[in-house]
């Protein structure tokens, strides 16, 4: 196999861009993880769950991998300069097509999605170094590891929403949160954090992954709530301003716990819809002397036994496990 490049060197080392479709790379590189008998392996193990979400990822219409797939190719591969391309340092690289010959630095699991993508197949823009040895190879590797960072979930997930990408019980979820951020009534306004850098006491991925489960199949908000927005709002409002907390992340994850759930649960019973502050309040007037401990806030198991405190002494039953929340 040929494959059309360009010569670049960077200090000491050169490297070549290419093209080169999924179904070709797929069948010339080597897998090989990290392990105590592959010690001179870089990768980890392949992520079954990832490769998933890549695969169906893939087979959206407009999907794309703009990202480079860089290798690192043994001694049998071969580049030949050539001067009838009107490109400066162009020529091609020789690849045996018989066997592997290329160990993957980066992009292992955006290659190997493809295979689990019902024969999607496109090119990919690829960076190969030729015959690496394993001290500069491991080096490489190192460096795209630390010195890339990712975008943080919030901005990713602020993003496919404001594109039309979030759909169900997700699209749901982040309406409610961007609501409870942008209404100035809410003491969550203006609080949420999108992007790096920016000023909150939350997440909007974290506040998004705590909203979901009432709203999602079997949810307490599931059905019959047509704008579940304002009741979100009234009672955040109401639970804070009657315990006095901090907002912060494990406050709110309390809040946005089953007690929640038993707050809806038995506002239904006592028939307190729509559930204005003020009947929330009344809702929770058999525990408005609760004290929520500063010190077991600060950590999981803490918080659990709060929670389980919490829901003893007020009435209702519980209708899910702790364990499929997260606290």
């Amino acid at each position: 196999m040929k494959l059309f490049a360009i010569s670049l060197k960077q200090k000491t080392i050169p490297l070549y861009l290419f093209a080169a479709r999924a179904s070709d790379l797929t069948k010339i590189v080597r897998l090989t993880h990290r392990s105590r008998d592959e010690r001179l392996a870089l990768q980890r193990t392949l992520d079954r769950k990832r490769l998933k979400e890549i695969a169906l990822y893939l087979r959206e219409p407009h999907s794309l991998i703009a990202n480079n797939i860089i290798l690192n190719f043994d001694e049998f591969v071969s580049f030949k300069p050539v001067k009838d391309h009107g490109i400066e340092n162009a020529g091609y690289l020789t690849i045996p097509d018989d066997s592997p010959c290329a160990t993957i630095l980066d992009g292992q699991h955006r290659l190997m999605g493809f295979q689990l993508a019902d024969q999607v197949d496109f090119e990919l823009s690829c960076i190969g170094f030729l015959n690496l040895d394993e001290t500069q190879a491991a080096d490489v590797f190192t460096v795209i590891n630390t010195t890339q960072k990712p975008l943080s979930k919030s901005l990713l997930l602020d993003i496919r929403h404001y594109i039309g990408k979030t759909e169900g019980e997700e699209k749901k979820a982040t309406d409610i949160a961007f609501y409870l951020n942008n209404n100035t009534h809410c003491l969550l306004h203006s609080q949420i954090r999108v992007a790096g850098g920016e000023k909150g006491v939350i997440a909007l991925d974290a506040l998004t992954r705590l909203i979901m489960p009432f709203i999602d199949l079997g949810g307490v908000l599931e059905r019959g709530v047509k704008k579940p927005e304002p009741i979100f709002s009234h009672y955040i409002n109401t639970f804070f301003k009657l315990y006095k907390l901090p907002i912060n992340t494990a406050t709110i994850s309390v809040a946005l716990s089953p007690v929640f759930e038993r707050v809806i649960r038995r506002g239904r019973a006592l028939e307190k819809e729509p559930f204005s502050e003020e009947g929330i309040e009344d809702i929770l007037s058999p525990v408005s002397d609760f004290r929520w401990e500063a010190a077991l806030l600060k950590n999981r198991e803490g918080r659990t036994r709060l929670i389980r405190e919490f829901l003893m002494r007020l009435p209702e039953g519980i209708n899910r496990e702790l364990q499929e929340w997260l606290l």
